[in-house]
């Protein structure tokens, strides 16, 4: 697979909010199979929403970011998603390449068999994500968990590359961590930030989670630790103080190394692209 690097970001006002206060009718999503079609792809985090559209051949032709807000409360949020969904379609339909499917990745509790998603900083409790979406754009949904997707795209194009076994970690607040095996996931866990800067480039975590992530780590026999974000500073202050914790607490056998990832802030969006893609083609 072939991907081109993501325009320059440009941060949009969010679409207009309205009400969404139940799960919509479920409908089958119409499917097209036809040559040139793409994917979108949302990764909606409590600061920003980044979006992508992704065309058949794996190159990205759009990138946009929007503001989250979630003081707005959790309806307001929804809106606004469904609102990206609708901007990244529509920049697919001008580009002659018609959406055929779409990924979508949060940071909170994901029921990929249901389609429900709890996002305490969104304000989300067991929310339709999936159902809202396809309801919204008539297409198939695949909804995951954002340090999944961030790991898959790590794991085809980045610094996950040749390990059966490995962790991504996606500093922030909270950090998000999941392990793959076999390019599949294999366990996901966030960690509230312990400390963070002003401007966001120094993540910290708190001891004991400090240690709670290096057992997960640990116990998944994990050969590679990768640490990702949008922030290169960030990165490094957490691939050193997950490196001290795993000499610390490290036992026997070839410890994990830990390495600064290779596809950048938008691996989860990326890796949103990927399973929307992976959707599609099952159909």
């Amino acid at each position: 697979m072939t991907v081109s690097p993501f325009p320059t970001d440009r941060v949009r006002p969010a679409p207009g909010a309205g009400s969404r206060t139940a799960a919509p009718p479920h409908r089958g999503a119409g499917h097209r199979t036809a040559a040139g079609t793409s994917v979108i792809a949302l990764d909606v985090g409590p600061r920003y929403i980044n979006g992508t559209v992704m065309t058949g051949d794996g190159r990205v032709r759009e990138s946009e970011r929007w503001y989250t807000r979630p003081n707005r409360g959790p309806d307001a949020v929804l809106d606004t998603l469904l609102g990206c969904a609708s901007d990244l379609a529509a920049l697919a339909e001008r580009r002659g390449t018609p959406v055929v499917a779409a990924g979508l990745v949060v940071g909170g509790s994901v029921d990929r068999t249901t389609g429900v998603a709890t996002v305490p900083r969104l304000g989300w409790a067991r929310t339709p994500l999936r159902c809202w979406l396809e309801e919204h754009l008539d297409v198939p949904v695949a909804l995951g968990h954002a340090a999944h997707a961030g790991a898959v795209a790590e794991g085809r194009l980045g610094a996950g590359r040749g390990c059966e076994v490995f962790a991504f970690l996606a500093p922030g607040d909270p950090v998000l961590a999941a392990v793959l095996r076999g390019g599949r996931p294999a366990g996901s866990a966030a960690f509230p930030s312990g400390e963070d800067s002003p401007d966001d480039r120094t993540v910290t975590l708190r001891d004991a989670d400090s240690r709670a992530l290096t057992e997960m780590i640990l116990a998944a026999g994990v050969e590679r630790v990768v640490v990702g974000g949008p922030l290169p500073s960030a990165d490094t202050a957490l691939r050193r103080e997950i490196g001290s914790a795993l000499r610390r607490n490290h036992r026997r056998g070839p410890r994990p190394e830990v390495v600064v990832g290779r596809v950048g802030g938008k691996a989860a969006c990326l890796g949103a692209a990927m399973m929307a893609q992976e959707l599609a083609g099952s159909r």
